[in-house]
């Protein structure tokens, strides 16, 4: 679970460096743009993947879990980057993005945590 709070945390500061890369906050925006809560959840997505295949090095499942994650949203790999692309230009609001994707990830691994505590609170009373 740590694991995955650095990887979140590392995933912000590789956005907040690459805005020194970026162009100014007004970039035309893409024809197939996707819509901002579902970026955030891809994001959110991609990093679980990460997440996977830093775990497992060795797997390819990786790159079928990325292409699930498209067809689960509906969108291309190409649909994605334009829109991630576009998205890193306006830095202020690709910060609240990225600090949404954080929480979200913090709040699934306290579900997480608490889930394994009362199963192992369980499992120490019945014995």
């Amino acid at each position: 679970m740590k694991r995955l709070l650095t990887q979140a945390v590392f995933l912000l500061l590789v956005v907040v460096v690459g805005y020194g890369c970026m162009g100014p906050d007004k970039a035309p925006e893409p024809e197939n743009l996707i819509n901002e809560q579902n970026y955030i959840d891809l994001l959110i997505e991609m990093q679980h993947i990460s997440t996977y295949r830093d775990a497992h090095p060795d797997s390819v499942n990786a790159d079928s879990l990325k292409a699930l994650v498209y067809d689960k949203f509906g969108i291309t790999e190409e649909q994605f980057l334009t829109s991630h692309t576009f998205y890193q230009k306006q830095v202020e609001r690709q910060l609240i993005r990225v600090q949404e994707v954080i929480r979200q990830l913090e709040n699934e691994e306290q579900y997480i945590q608490a889930h394994i505590d009362s199963v192992k609170a369980t499992k120490g009373n019945r014995f």
